[in-house]
């Protein structure tokens, strides 16, 4: 059977946690344990390149283990699956695109990390992927503030299902922010968006609307987005990605 693959019979749904074993996966798991998971598949994924030579298929491929310590969510029924692979953790976490979400730490080791570049999170999110949603942890807290930036592309609609779907929406306050370029379908968008979490059972759902800079040929919003984070301080910003990635 293949881990990186649904369980036959299990219509569970999937989170993925990559854990190095370090001390910032240990935070991850911080963050992980903060949110409701009850009902949830739990996967701790470990990838370590090898050292030399080639490695063997049934090492290089995740395969079940036992670490020392386990990894444990107090208060959750049901354990956590562990599984190795003695492999590139790029690519190992890339595979589990089954997964309903994906949870790696924000600085991982990578070739370009002088850069902030070249780590696993950035790889996982880089140009063509996430092959599927992937949530990376910067802090430990509680979700309860959600920002959900929304300008109706097809990548965005898919974000926003996917955190329609994790158990940590429900009672969460959110807020939309799109662009009003003027024009019907972006503000139908916004509309969208937060119809959609108001029908999941989010507490409460707030629309805001910033004008785009008139006569411009390109209206750059990662600006705006960060200003919203500054003022807002939410515990989740929900992005979509057009595979634009890279360098």
């Amino acid at each position: 059977m293949d881990p990186t693959a649904r369980t036959p019979h299990d219509d569970r749904p999937w989170l993925v946690v990559g854990d190095d074993r370090t001390e910032s996966s240990t935070f991850v798991w911080g963050w992980v344990a903060a949110q409701p998971w009850d009902g949830w598949r739990v996967t701790a994924v470990t990838a370590r390149p090898p050292e030399v030579g080639v490695v063997p298929p049934d090492r290089s491929a995740p395969h079940a283990w036992q670490p020392a310590p386990l990894r444990v969510l107090p208060g959750r029924d049901g354990g956590v699956e562990h599984l190795l692979a003695e492999a590139d953790p790029r690519a190992v976490l890339d595979s589990f695109g089954a997964a309903d979400l994906l949870v790696v730490g924000h600085r991982g080791p990578g070739l370009l990390k002088r850069l902030h570049l070249g780590s696993t999170a950035e790889w996982l999110v880089s140009a063509h992927r996430p092959l599927g949603p992937v949530a990376v942890v910067r802090s430990t807290r509680p979700v309860r503030e959600v920002l959900v930036c929304s300008d109706g592309s097809p990548s965005v609609l898919g974000a926003v299902d996917a955190l329609a779907a994790l158990p940590l929406v429900r009672g969460a306050r959110v807020t939309v922010l799109g662009v009003d370029t003027l024009h019907a379908d972006a503000q139908d968008g916004v509309r969208t968006v937060a119809a959609r979490l108001e029908a999941v059972g989010a507490a409460d759902v707030q629309t805001l609307l910033v004008g785009s800079v008139p006569m411009s040929a390109a209206f750059d919003v990662r600006p705006t987005i960060l200003g919203t984070i500054d003022r807002l301080e939410p515990d989740l910003v929900v992005v979509g990605t057009r595979g634009l990635g890279g360098l």
